[in-house]
């Protein structure tokens, strides 16, 4: 362990003096030395163990150390151990870490570790990796550390950010020394290594080949793999032999043989077809490694092969069962966007364009796809191309009747027969849909006219016509109406048609009549006193009638009501002036 500096040993004996603690003013003014400095070494002496601290308030008070110093505890061990504060600057650095760091007696405490002058560069490196792993997060790490004489050390470095009993930062550094252990490892690697290679060997294809592709070495699975004994192989190129010139694809295996033995290490994992003595042919996954001379020429290539057949078949299988997959789903999309179109509120003209898109787009990812629908005299096609047969016809029907055709066409490939027939029966559902499609449009376009016509006949009669549901809630409310009570339609609708009355009788009467009238279902007339917006009364003859649905029930009420107020204001005028006649004629009479 390092001597203490003077000033260590000055603090010590002035705290001795001072057991009930001093503040580090007092300190530095019994020392005659500025708080800064006192501060330091005060915080390297707390770190080391060599005095106490406890906080008065935001004062630090130091006193003498009674406990045995942490430096002590440490300096002494085989790990390598530093303390710095927030700063870098080292606070505690044992013996070994000094030894490592080639400091046999010069004095650390206090120097920032960035620039600590050390001769080896190794050494060097190691600060600077510590320097920069350094922060708020516990850090572990293996470091090989290369000597200058070159010796390799290795480190297991665990670096604590901790805080001392003053709550300040400080890091905490610990290297141990593990260059057995990395041996050991390595050696247990080494050695499991060459115990995989012989039971990998054990079970699988073991060829060795010189780097023109001729069998040297021919292990005893090969043989009853591929069929041939070794004595009819070695020597012979495998080209002919085990592997064929090309495969069924068409690739040239003399040219994937010639690379795999002059570039091995692009061909570290491949796999080919191969053929056996009787003839078949079959798919091996070989590993291959180069052979190398002394001055590290590729001289032969050694490869360890693993049946694949199975997998191979496999393989094609699920392809083949991937693209009737994938066929399956372009029809399920399809259907899906074919029923989206016909289902969506378009034109006629629009939706069959839109069809003759969305079918021919269904397809047109396994070749070349065109659609043609006819309807009337009206032709809608997606860009059929050019010399394209069309394979599929169908007519479409509407309320009975040929109404236009659906054509279909396919291009570029060729799909089982029973494709094609699926295929057919889809695209016969999507004609007899059209034709459903064609005469539900027609039939709305119709009930449309039909709708307009009856618009336009309520806006041309010269009566108030209201239609009610059969709660008696306004539902419709023609242009006379509006004139002859001055409200619009909008602010009727969903009232009441009682709310319109005045008279606490009439409304009554007119709830107790729309009652009568839904059970019934028999034609009624009412008449009654209403009250325009204007506050103007007015007498209206209702003529009253339900509609109901095929079940008999009741769904509108249908009320005419023509304005009779002059009519009755007549009758009235006249029923007076008759009996003032009457009275006259009275009154002559007896005189």
């Amino acid at each position: 362990m390092e001597p203490l500096r003077d000033e260590y040993i000055e603090i010590r004996e002035l705290l001795r003096k001072h057991p009930n603690g001093m503040s580090v003013t007092e300190i530095a003014q019994a020392l005659g030395k500025n708080k800064h400095s006192t501060g330091r070494y005060l915080d390297g002496m707390y770190a080391a163990g060599l005095v106490e601290m406890r906080m008065f308030g935001k004062a630090k008070i130091y006193s003498p150390a009674y406990r045995v110093p942490l430096a002590s505890l440490i300096s002494k061990m085989n790990e390598r151990i530093m303390i710095l504060d927030s700063d870098f600057r080292l606070l505690v650095i044992n013996d070994a870490c000094l030894e490592l760091m080639g400091k046999q007696s010069g004095d650390l405490i206090g120097q920032d570790l960035r620039y600590v002058e050390v001769a080896d560069p190794g050494v060097f490196d190691l600060l600077s990796v510590l320097e920069g792993k350094i922060g708020d997060s516990e850090q572990v790490l293996e470091y090989p550390l290369h000597l200058d004489g070159g010796e390799v050390i290795h480190l297991h470095i665990h670096i604590i950010p901790s805080v001392d009993e003053a709550h300040q930062a400080v890091y905490v550094i610990v290297m141990v020394d593990i260059t057995e252990e990395v041996r050991m490892i390595d050696e247990l690697r080494e050695r499991e290594h060459q115990y995989r290679e012989l039971v990998e060997m054990a079970d699988a294809i073991i060829l060795k080949l010189d780097k023109n592709g001729n069998i040297l070495f021919f292990n005893e699975f090969a043989e009853t793999f591929f069929g041939y004994r070794k004595e009819e192989v070695l020597g012979r190129n495998v080209i002919g032999t085990i592997v064929p010139p090309e495969e069924l694809s068409g690739r040239d295996l003399k040219d994937l043989i010639a690379q795999v033995c002059t570039d091995t290490d692009s061909y570290r994992r491949n796999e080919n077809a191969n053929i056996t003595k009787d003839g078949r042919l079959v798919w091996v996954r070989w590993s291959n490694r180069a052979i190398r001379s002394d001055e590290g020429e590729v001289i032969g290539v050694l490869s360890v092969g693993n049946d694949i057949s199975d997998r191979k078949e496999m393989e094609l299988a699920l392809l083949s069962q991937k693209d009737r997959l994938e066929r399956s789903f372009q029809e399920i999309e399809c259907i899906q966007r074919f029923s989206g179109t016909i289902n969506s509120e378009m034109s006629l003209p629009a939706l069959l364009h839109e069809l003759v898109r969305v079918v021919g787009k269904c397809w047109s990812k396994r070749g070349p796809t065109g659609v043609r629908i006819t309807h009337g005299d009206d032709l809608y096609e997606s860009g059929i191309p050019e010399g394209l047969p069309f394979v599929f016809s169908k007519p479409i029907h509407a309320n009975g009747e040929e109404v236009g055709s659906f054509e279909v066409g396919f291009g570029g490939r060729d799909e089982e027969p029973g494709y094609y027939e699926g295929k057919e029966q889809l695209l016969s559902m999507f004609a007899e849909k059209i034709g459903f499609a064609i005469e539900w449009m027609e039939a709305g376009l119709k009930v449309l006219k039909e709708r307009d016509l009856s618009d336009t006949i309520l806006a041309t009669v010269d009566a108030a016509i209201f239609v009610l549901d059969p709660k008696g809630r306004i539902l419709r409310f023609n242009r006379r109406s509006e004139e002859l009570i001055g409200y619009r339609e909008e602010e009727v609708l969903g009232k009441y048609i009682w709310e319109m009355f005045t008279s606490p009788d009439m409304i009554k009467g007119v709830r107790v009549h729309i009652q009568t009238l839904v059970e019934t279902r028999r034609v009624s007339r009412i008449r009654g006193k209403l009250t325009c917006r204007d506050q103007t009364p007015i007498i209206i003859d209702w003529s009253n009638s339900v509609i109901c649905d095929d079940d008999g029930a009741v769904t509108h009420i249908i009320s005419t009501g023509l304005d009779v107020t002059r009519q009755v204001e007549s009758e009235e005028e006249l029923r007076r002036c008759k009996s003032v006649l009457d009275r006259l004629l009275a009154d002559e009479q007896g005189s």
